[in-house]
């Protein structure tokens, strides 16, 4: 006889849903045939087996009825200007509400709660990029940039040349090696700083960058630790490299979350877990027969939940657009 399986908050069976029976033994419910209705409770639940970094907290909260998840981090306000009188503490700052629909799959959230962390620290990786023009420290990466006025600026210089020329060097014949270097000179990283360590032009026209980072005191980032980054540049440039360079800091800042993250001690997102095991657990838990009966309340419970997720469009500007959009891929409307 087989035990009774437990749920989570939120969670409740399909009526007459099968039991499946895994290859070490156990048996287990997959998540295709629970119904959800979370509530605020259960989201901390879910959260309370979330470990990251300490520095990183998720809150849950409801507004209005809805529920929501929030990353505050603990850190300093990358704009406060110190002075001997008030220094620069840290403190607790809060990133953007992930709403969290009631019907969503306890994984779900859990993958919710992820990316909210990622994105809250891409947020700070953006800022710890600082590029020095024209006596100024700039971060041209963050994502507290007017887009509506940047819009409106770059419509008129649109007759203008695209790219920034700030070496005045380029006058004169140097060295590509001598050109990066006067470019890794604007820039640091969490108060690192770069410096290149070998270049190389690849028969096809790419250059293969190879760019040491060398930490401060004051830098924080574990990820960036003896670190060699490599990139590859169709053009060597002020804009191509600094991009290059944004992009990997991302990366390596994505895959320190991909490491550390776990729910209950597992860490779902390590790339060190073998893909093939992943994808046989997922074939263990949809490989079987569905009784009839079940088959036609397991079709009519996932078309219930896919009308719940279908917005509300009243008339006006935006409906309008979406309407062509409809007609264009003649699209059928649930």
């Amino acid at each position: 006889m087989v035990k009774e399986i437990p749920l989570r908050l939120g969670e409740k069976v399909m009526p007459e849903a099968p039991k499946v029976l895994l290859s070490n033994g156990n048996y287990c419910i997959p998540q295709h045939y629970l119904t959800y209705h979370h509530t605020l409770q259960s989201v901390e639940a879910i959260i309370c087996d979330i470990e990251y970094d300490p520095r990183y907290v998720v809150f849950a909260a409801q507004d209005l009825g809805d529920i929501y998840i929030q990353v505050g981090v603990v850190g300093h306000d990358n704009y406060h200007k110190k002075s001997s009188q008030k220094p620069n503490q840290e403190k607790l700052l809060f990133g953007r509400k992930w709403r969290v629909e009631k019907e969503l799959p306890t994984s779900e959230i859990i993958q919710s709660v992820f990316l909210a962390i990622k994105k809250s620290r891409e947020h700070e990786v953006r800022e710890l990029f600082k590029l020095t023009l024209n006596d100024s420290t700039t971060t041209p990466f963050n994502t507290h940039i007017d887009l509506p006025l940047m819009a409106e600026f770059y419509e008129s210089k649109s007759d203008e040349s695209e790219e920034h020329t700030i070496e005045p060097e380029a006058e004169i014949q140097i060295s590509t090696q001598e050109n990066i270097n006067n470019i890794l000179e604007k820039i640091t990283y969490d108060h690192s700083h770069l410096s290149l360590d070998d270049v190389q032009q690849r028969p096809n026209g790419l250059w293969l960058v190879d760019i040491k980072v060398h930490q401060t005191e004051r830098s924080t980032l574990s990820e960036m630790t003896d670190v060699t980054l490599y990139l590859m540049l169709e053009t060597i440039s002020l804009n191509t490299l600094s991009r290059a360079l944004m992009d990997e800091f991302v990366r390596l800042s994505d895959l320190q979350v991909d490491k550390h993250f776990n729910y209950k001690g597992f860490h779902r997102f390590d790339p060190t877990i073998d893909i093939a095991e992943i994808a046989d657990l997922s074939q263990q838990s949809r490989k079987h027969e569905l009784a009839a009966h079940f088959a036609s309340e397991f079709s009519k419970t996932n078309q219930q939940v896919d009308l719940t997720r279908i917005p509300l469009v009243k008339a006006g500007a935006l409906a309008q657009k979406h309407k062509q959009i409809i007609e264009q891929f003649q699209l059928q409307m649930q």
